[in-house]
């Protein structure tokens, strides 16, 4: 894998997502971290909601662990093997995280910077659910043994 500073990480993510290296308990055990990461985030945003200030982002806090709570069942499929089901629902997290955990944050970020409790809270939210699109794309295109 070829890793440059000029477009590194679409290189890194174009090598990683065509590589069927990664065992499918792997990949489920990645994913789990990042529906857990998810639910961490929405939880502190919620903590620093009850506590007075704003959360990390304008994300209602509640409607995002729920729907990690949700993907979290999704991944279900993957540890029980059945990979049609997995397939079809990581192809539906991919619809609706590139949309509202990474183009909604981006477009907020550089319209109205004030509704995130800091511009690195947002870029974390940014981050964190690109390693999720990159392990539900690869989960979604079968890239797995």
């Amino acid at each position: 894998m070829r890793f440059s500073i000029w477009g590194g990480a679409f290189f890194y993510s174009n090598a990683y997502l065509s590589s069927n290296s990664m065992k499918l308990e792997r990949l489920v055990r990645l994913q789990f971290i990042y529906c857990l990461l998810g639910i961490l985030f929405n939880v502190i945003s919620l903590y620093l909601l009850s506590q007075g200030n704003k959360a990390l982002t304008p994300t209602e806090p509640l409607a995002g662990i729920v729907v990690m709570s949700i993907y979290g069942l999704f991944l279900l499929s993957g540890k029980m093997r059945q990979i049609r089901l997995y397939r079809v629902l990581m192809g539906l997290a991919v619809a609706i995280f590139i949309y509202s955990g990474i183009i909604k944050h981006m477009i907020s970020l550089s319209q109205s910077p004030e509704v995130y409790f800091s511009i690195g809270s947002g870029v974390l939210a940014i981050a964190i659910n690109l390693f999720g699109l990159i392990l539900n794309l690869r989960a979604a295109m079968g890239r797995f043994s």
